[in-house]
């Protein structure tokens, strides 16, 4: 009777650790699918970063264009200004 109750636990220990294995599996699988679709956010992230560095390295440019194109803008319009005071004075002389 012992043999057979030595054979029923190991049995069960059998049982069990095979039940165990699977679930380990499958979570393993499932912790595997999880640290990939991470991975897979991550790349998109860096793609939207690396666009967003893109678009700010291009809206610095075009601010440093525009105020190059505004101190040229204030030099002729100064220009223009001194040359119409000069005018007027001439005019009254």
């Amino acid at each position: 009777m012992e043999t057979d109750d030595i054979k029923k636990l190991l049995t069960e220990i059998r049982d069990s650790q095979r039940a165990l294995e699977g679930e380990y599996r499958r979570m393993a699988g499932e912790s595997l699918s999880m640290q990939r679709e991470a991975l897979e956010l991550q790349k998109r992230a860096v793609e939207t970063q690396s666009k967003a560095v893109e678009e700010q390295a291009r809206s610095v440019k075009m601010q440093a264009q525009f105020g190059r194109l505004y101190r040229i803008a204030l030099v002729v319009t100064a220009v223009l200004v001194a040359i119409s005071v000069a005018w007027i004075i001439g005019l009254r002389t």
